[in-house]
């Protein structure tokens, strides 16, 4: 990612909007659902659990595709791929803070976390090698 797709992204990606996640399929269709995200400068954060079909899907392929679109007419979007980490020890509990607080306010996140931490929580880690804008 060059410095200018960088600071663009981070400009793009400061409103709390929802991401479209693009997974592999089994049978090699794609799956996607959309999830709250976190964007730490670097890598785009997305918090699930090992029982949903992405976690599956990124465990065995671990390449996604994410499109974050502006509202409400999604006239400008990016589309960001490359491959993902996944986290699943305790050092998630802080970028979920980071990840719920774009959408709620932060205190309701310490009950959310909670809750969260007998989910089997994941955090999914993408690290951009294409990022496309559409503006």
């Amino acid at each position: 990612m060059t410095d200018d797709q960088r600071a663009r992204l981070v400009q793009f990606l400061e409103p709390s909007r929802i991401v479209m996640v693009a997974t592999i399929g089994r049978d090699g269709m794609p799956q996607m659902t959309p999830n709250w995200y976190f964007f730490d400068g670097d890598r785009v954060a997305i918090s699930t659990t090992k029982d949903r079909v992405k976690y599956r899907n990124l465990s065995r392929d671990p390449r996604m595709t994410v499109c974050i679109a502006s509202e409400p007419m999604a006239g400008d979007y990016v589309s960001i791929s490359g491959p993902v980490f996944i986290s699943d020890d305790d050092s998630i509990w802080p970028t979920t803070r980071s990840i719920i607080g774009r959408y709620t306010p932060l205190e309701n996140a310490d009950g959310m976390i909670e809750r969260m931490k007998d989910e089997g929580r994941v955090i999914l880690w993408l690290t951009p090698e294409k990022v496309t804008f559409r503006n």
